[in-house]
């Protein structure tokens, strides 16, 4: 070969076919020869000698895999996920690839970021399209009520119960069951659920029978399944039994590139575009309730526009969910008021920012998880662990100003 090397001949091709499979056939066998030419590319590497039987199967091989590929890059053109970000790109790869299987999936990803797009999509694109899918928020389910929510229950199994119900494992059966925030479901019943993914089975309340399932599982969670493991909040086994897949959705304010494709699609057939200010404003906001709250600002910018186009003043900055004063970060303005003493924990240093941001805001929650940089979700569930959810604060304010 004169003139350049195979793996030269390699990068070549693939510079100019991309799309073309590329085995190389050589007589070296070093492993970083071999581990060089993956990198750039080759499908296959065979050392010489090899007969020609195995040239034709490894030839096959790489065809299949190719068709493979752009099936692939089709489904994941069809997910409805809108966007060219990597990270948009990435899950959009995921998607497909969760869809041509059965196994289950975990989808993780802030509030509004589209979790359950993701599993309409998987469901929508995949074998069991024409089965159920189920969707249900584990928030809404009280702990002693999880048998009959999932499992059913038999008419006259306890109080209430006027007739039979089938629950939403036989709901799902065959089909999808969209479990989400996960992280909600106590740890007693993760148990129950682990058992059932292992068995296959469920019995309804005030049975004494067991029925098959056989749902696809796709959960999610807000929150990073590692840290709640570590924390005793999710069970490490039923996490990975779930976890066949996992797909990681960024938010908004890590993909503003995406921002006008997603401000266009939602302003799809109302004949209006948005004005170059517009999308500048909209891309300086940090968007704690992602692409949903996005969604919301752009149709309350429409009931005001009155132009063919949405401009800057047609958005509503301070309506509930809104984008506040389109800062891309918390307030910074304020600190403590001198170093915390020796032994002071982090949850008491937490504590106080939470308590200080309520009182400069009169208790506006939205206002409150904007200027201390997390989402509304997160700001309640803090104030529920930190006991907070009553907290007087005007007493509380007059007791520290007369210390």
């Amino acid at each position: 070969m004169p003139g350049m090397d195979g793996l030269e001949l390699l990068a070549c091709v693939r510079d100019r076919w991309p799309d073309i499979p590329v085995m190389l056939v050589t007589v070296e066998a070093e492993i970083a020869t071999v581990v060089a030419a993956v990198q750039r590319g080759a499908v296959n590497y065979l050392v010489k000698p090899v007969s020609p039987s195995v040239v034709l199967a490894a030839t096959a091989k790489a065809l299949a895999r190719a068709s493979d590929t752009a099936n692939l890059a089709s489904s994941a053109a069809a997910t409805d996920m809108v966007g060219c970000s990597e990270g948009v790109l990435r899950a959009r790869r995921l998607v497909a690839l969760a869809a041509r299987s059965d196994v289950n999936v975990v989808v993780v990803g802030e509030t509004g970021c589209g979790k359950e797009l993701v599993a309409r999509a998987i469901h929508r694109l995949s074998p069991q399209c024409s089965r159920p899918f189920v969707a249900h928020n584990c928030a809404t389910t009280a702990p002693d009520m999880f048998d009959a929510e999932f499992f059913g229950h038999t008419r006259g199994a306890f109080t209430g119960a006027h007739r039979d119900r089938p629950g939403l494992l036989r709901a799902a059966d065959r089909g999808v069951l969209f479990l989400d925030e996960l992280e909600c479901l106590s740890l007693a019943n993760q148990a129950k659920l682990l058992r059932v993914l292992d068995d296959g089975e469920v019995r309804p309340v005030g049975s004494d029978r067991t029925v098959v399932v056989s749902a696809r599982f796709v959960a999610a969670t807000n929150r990073d399944p590692e840290a709640m493991i570590a924390a005793g909040e999710l069970r490490e086994d039923l996490y990975y039994r779930l976890r066949g897949i996992q797909i990681a959705l960024p938010p908004l304010r890590e993909r503003l590139e995406d921002l006008p494709l997603l401000a266009a699609h939602f302003l799809h057939g109302t004949g209006k575009a948005l004005t170059p200010a517009c999308v500048e404003a909209l891309q300086r906001c940090s968007w704690p309730g992602n692409v949903r709250q996005l969604r919301s600002v752009i149709r309350c910018a429409l009931a005001r526009a009155r132009g063919a186009a949405v401009d800057v003043g047609d958005l509503d900055l301070d309506v509930p969910g809104g984008i506040g004063n389109g800062s891309t970060a918390p307030r910074s303005d304020w600190k403590i008021a001198s170093a915390p003493p020796t032994g002071v924990t982090l949850e008491a240093l937490e504590r106080e920012a939470i308590v200080h941001a309520m009182e400069v805001h009169g208790g506006n929650r939205n206002r409150v998880a904007q200027e201390l940089g997390i989402h509304r979700s997160t700001l309640r569930r803090r104030l529920r662990e930190l006991k907070l959810e009553g907290l007087p604060l005007t007493s509380r304010r007059k007791d520290r100003e007369g210390e």
